[in-house]
């Protein structure tokens, strides 16, 4: 078991008597493991899938080469008692194998080499196909994991993000969480986002050969780690208080679905919320109720663990008190709006618009040094300037094309949204 936590900050603790006020709110959950306990990071075994795109678009650029290192990577990684199967798709589906034993991985071997690219993207009849191995072979107490490898490019079955991410959405509420692997420079980053989002997953993007091995290694080192998973954070305004915005979430009324929770880490959440000054001054008022819900990995189906909190702000006529703003709110904040930042220099790149995406990334990064002797998440507003000066470089040098640029960026700004150490560290090297 992990020992964890919930923190909420406030960006400072006061309302002013008499308007409304506008809000902000950092939510923590850090997690370390329970040093009494020497099992404390003992893993379940795993049930783990592999969906892999075999269809004609994989065969550019070698993205059905880097797929096939990934499963490799995969197998190696796994413990023996893991079991594995192995989807491929492209017009049709078929099972490549099924509820395989890791400790066979020398026979599955060229079995995965012998895959060759072939017709269209039937995408979700590739992860209906893993989703039905998984409930045919249930293994009582295995983790039970989808890894969907893919350029995204659907053109048969379900086609659009909207389809797609509806029917990962269904295959969670079975307890089967699934990790998205967005292959090459032209995959579709909102459907691979969307499932990983949908499937309360990891989104990883395998950009190159070079990075297959040891993202793969770190994907299912997450895996591993895992202390929590169906993880949901839910805000409730009270007295008045009306919550606005979750930063990085759509559905304020469904609060933060945060997927997995892993040992040893910290991920952060912000939320705006309004509040009407109406009360006698010093008056503390309860303004919202927070909840963290969380199943344990061994028990994914059973009563979640609640872990509660409240906040209070006071209320005043001096308006001087409201204007220090905590600094890791003023922190997270910067994050989330370079974020923002990142998904309109996508578009940016998208319209060829190079020079104006260059000014926006100096933008960002001046914000973000703003606020770079605030942070202490280990470095994590450090790491994210030298990727966009990285990115920044590139485009400069025209080293990078517009659409890997793109993709590049994008991912950026899906990290900065998540905001989970752990995963961030991942592309320390980007």
């Amino acid at each position: 078991m992990a020992s964890v936590s919930l923190r909420c900050i406030p960006d400072n603790p006061y309302a002013i008597i008499g308007v409304t006020n506008n809000k902000r709110a950092r939510f923590e959950i850090e997690t370390k493991p329970n040093e009494d306990n020497a099992q404390s990071k003992k893993r379940n075994p795993l049930n783990l899938v592999l969906v892999l795109d075999r269809s004609g678009s994989m065969a550019s650029s070698n993205k059905l080469t880097f797929a096939k290192q990934a499963v490799i990577s995969v197998l190696n990684a796994l413990n023996d008692d893991d079991i594995v199967h192995l989807v491929a798709y492209d017009t049709t589906v078929r099972n490549v194998f099924e509820n395989a034993s890791a400790v066979s991985r020398q026979n599955l071997y060229s079995i995965v080499e012998g895959i060759t690219t072939g017709g269209e993207t039937f995408l979700s009849g590739g992860m209906d196909m893993g989703a039905s191995l998984l409930e045919k072979y249930p293994h009582p107490g295995f983790s039970k994991r989808m890894f969907v490898l893919s350029d995204g490019l659907a053109n048969v079955g379900l086609r659009s993000k909207e389809e797609i991410v509806k029917v990962v959405g269904k295959y969670n509420e079975k307890g089967i969480i699934v990790d998205s692997f967005g292959v090459g420079e032209d995959f579709d980053a909102e459907i691979m986002k969307g499932i990983a989002t949908a499937g309360r997953g990891q989104f990883f993007f395998l950009e190159s050969a070079e990075v297959i091995v040891d993202l793969m290694n770190k994907a299912l080192q997450n895996v591993f780690d895992v202390c929590g998973s169906q993880a949901q954070l839910i805000i409730r305004g009270r007295n008045n208080a009306i919550v606005t915005k979750i930063w990085g979430h759509e559905n304020i009324a469904v609060g933060a679905n945060l997927g997995d929770i892993h040992f040893d880490n910290l991920r952060v959440i912000l939320c705006d919320f309004i509040i009407s000054g109406n009360g006698p001054e010093g008056a503390e008022v309860h303004a919202l109720d927070f909840q963290l819900k969380y199943n344990l990995p061994e028990n994914i189906e059973g009563e979640p663990v609640t872990i509660a909190g409240q906040l209070s702000v006071i209320f005043v006529n001096d308006e001087s008190l409201i204007r220090d703003i905590d600094p890791k709110v003023r922190m997270v904040h910067a994050t989330q709006v370079a974020g923002e930042m990142d998904d309109r220099i996508v578009e940016l790149m998208k319209s060829h618009r190079r020079d104006d995406a260059i000014a926006l990334l100096t933008e960002q990064i001046d914000l973000l040094r703003q606020v770079e002797h605030l942070d202490d998440d280990k470095g994590m507003i450090a790491m994210l300037i030298r990727m966009a000066e990285n990115l920044q470089k590139r485009l400069k040098d025209r080293t990078i094309s517009e659409k890997a640029a793109a993709h590049k960026c994008g991912h950026h700004g899906h990290m900065k949204k998540y905001h989970d150490t752990k995963y961030t560290k991942h592309y320390e090297e980007d």
